[in-house]
């Protein structure tokens, strides 16, 4: 069981179809899923916003509507023929007056009248007992419209408006209206009401009007801040409101701001926008069905859909064919490896390609015939490694033993009085015994400045006064690490390449000095130096200047250098530069902050 759970002893072609499932197609879908969703997060988010919109134009209509009707009951109060009529009392007397107080009012109605299609009504009642309709001609009920106008008159001359509600003219139709009830008060004696008037909107007309069609709006509908519902009639529930009291209940919480709700109703999901009609207690409501919305990206889905099914095919394609040219000849191989195994070295893999698994066969079938002549010889080959080691361990000298000789040569020169050649063994013995270094790759400057004197000494003692030498370093970079062997093998070039068939004094500088956190070596000469671009050649040609840079690469990686810089006169100036450290401990940080990709 075990086993098989384990991935690594699963099967290539089962290890490669898991790949491909976990990799291509779960990721595929997943990825498809989540465009889908943004898609129409997105298309949810601008349909709402749009819907918004829609609201404000339908807000700015419905305020445009109501701030005519207040205007036409603002001028009733300022209207002289108006007042007139609501002052003088319903007396014979007066009727003649009235008939012509009556024919002027009726000029001014019957153009608001005509020019708004949505009014339905407009009548005074004075307090006086006189009363007057103008348009349609009402049954007048005092129990139809008294609570209306009980609360104008508490309001004693602001304009108040009223739900919808039902109203019968002379001719036996219903219609629902809203109306705007106001107390006209005496402007020359603002606390003596006159009458009262009331201005009617046909509720089915004003719906037309601001219910302008929109796309993907489910519904719309007003409603005021305590949750009845003014237009239209047909959303009507229990007590003249919303039918569904999620909605009403949000609005009674933030009547006044602007709303977005996520609505479910009958496993169906809405967004429901709200928007407040500025100075009065209305609200607007529209509701959008997401599937409707969902609907407008139905072109994206099924291009995902048959994208998937395309690259799935696709997909499976691949994995077959990526199974016959590739994981099958795999098999085989393996298949032949365990015939090797078992030892049967006439085994053989059959290759018809130059790719990677048939190079991996040709090698295989190599393998098994040098493997078979191996085995077939192994008592030979055997013999023969045993001598060679032999041969090996005679040819190895111990470096202590040569070091130890060296020292005994010097003394023994000593003694017969050859000082000269005493000192050339010393500086020779001296430079073998700081290059040993106990094996170790690092060296403190102050010893590798010793070894490149002694080698530079014995130069001189081949030279003579051919050759002048100068070692500098500044004392704070005296005990820094180095890698052994840095700066000798730029002087011998110098010796070799600088100088050659040039008859002049050779001249050598060696500086070293702290700069920053840098430690900075120069090694200058009055040679021929290098021409344009052969600098860089040196590196492929030359052994030491390879060398030593592809030792700072490994240790420092981009903070050490090996460059060439200029100098005035002739010769050569090369600068190596490298992370100043004076602790082993400190090598391995700078291994890791200076790694190169090299």
């Amino acid at each position: 069981m075990k086993r098989l759970l384990s991935f690594t002893h699963w099967k290539l072609q089962w290890k490669f179809l898991f790949i491909f499932f976990v990799l291509i197609i779960l990721p595929m879908l997943a990825f498809s899923l989540f465009i889908y969703s943004q898609a129409n997060r997105a298309v949810q988010i601008q349909e709402i916003n749009n819907t918004r919109g829609h609201l404000e134009k339908i807000d700015q209509n419905i305020a445009s509507i109501t701030q005519d009707i207040e205007d036409i009951s603002s001028y009733m109060i300022h209207s002289e023929d108006i007042r007139n009529f609501l002052k003088i009392g319903n007396a014979p007397e007066n009727r003649t007056r009235l008939k012509e107080l009556e024919k002027q009012i009726n000029g001014f109605a019957t153009f608001h009248l005509t020019s708004k299609f949505y009014l339905h009504s407009i009548s005074l009642n004075s307090f006086t007992d006189n009363y007057m309709d103008i348009g349609v001609p009402i049954v007048r009920d005092q129990r139809t419209e008294e609570s209306w106008e009980a609360k104008a008159k508490e309001l004693k001359g602001k304009s108040y408006w009223s739900n919808n509600y039902e109203i019968e003219d002379s001719w036996g139709r219903v219609s629902n209206v809203i109306s705007l009830f106001r107390v006209i008060n005496d402007i020359n004696d603002v606390t003596r009401p006159l009458g009262l008037v009331a201005i009617r909107l046909d509720a089915e007309r004003l719906y037309q009007l601001i219910n302008t069609d929109f796309r993907n709006l489910e519904d719309m509908f007003i409603v005021n801040q305590n949750g009845t519902v003014l237009l239209p009639n047909d959303h009507l529930g229990p007590d003249n409101t919303y039918a569904d009291s999620t909605i009403i209940d949000a609005i009674k919480k933030n009547p006044t701001e602007p709303l977005t709700l996520n609505y479910e109703r009958n496993d169906m999901k809405f967004n429901v926008v709200t928007e407040p009609v500025e100075g009065t207690d209305l609200v607007i409501v529209g509701v959008v069905s997401e599937a409707s919305v969902a609907e407008g990206i139905s072109p994206m889905q099924r291009s995902i859909r048959v994208m998937m099914i395309v690259l799935t095919t696709f997909g499976i394609l691949a994995l077959f064919g990526f199974y016959y040219f590739n994981i099958r000849r795999i098999k085989d191989l393996a298949t032949q490896t365990s015939h090797v195994e078992h030892g049967d070295f006439s085994a053989n893999v059959e290759v018809k390609s130059k790719d990677e698994i048939g190079v991996l066969g040709l090698s295989f079938n190599n393998m098994v015939k040098r493997l078979k002549h191996m085995i077939e010889n192994e008592y030979q080959m055997e013999i023969q490694n045993r001598e060679s080691e032999l041969k090996l361990l005679q040819s190895q000298i111990n470096p202590h033993f040569l070091y130890n000789t060296l020292d005994m040569i010097r003394w023994t020169a000593r003694m017969e009085k050859a000082f000269e050649t005493s000192m050339l063994i010393e500086q020779l013995s001296k430079m073998f015994r700081i290059s040993l270094n106990k094996g170790r790759p690092w060296i403190d400057l102050k010893d590798e400045l010793t070894y490149t004197k002694s080698y530079l000494e014995l130069q001189k003692r081949r030279l003579g006064n051919k050759l002048i030498f100068t070692v500098y370093c500044d004392h704070e970079a005296l005990h820094s690490l180095v890698l052994k062997q840095t700066i000798q093998p730029l002087i011998e070039n110098s010796l070799h390449h600088g100088f050659e068939n040039k008859r002049i004094l050779r001249k050598i500088y060696v500086r070293c000095f702290k700069e920053g956190d840098s430690l900075v070596i120069d090694v200058i000469d009055n040679g021929k130096g290098f021409a344009d671009g052969t600098f860089s050649q040196a590196f492929n040609k030359g052994y030491a200047l390879q060398n030593i840079k592809d030792r700072l690469m490994m240790m420092f990686g981009e903070k050490a250098s090996i460059t060439l810089k200029e100098k005035d006169t002739p010769g050569a100036w090369i600068r190596i530069i490298q992370p100043c450290i004076k602790d082993v401990s400190q090598i391995e940080v700078a291994k890791s902050e200076g790694g190169s990709d090299e």
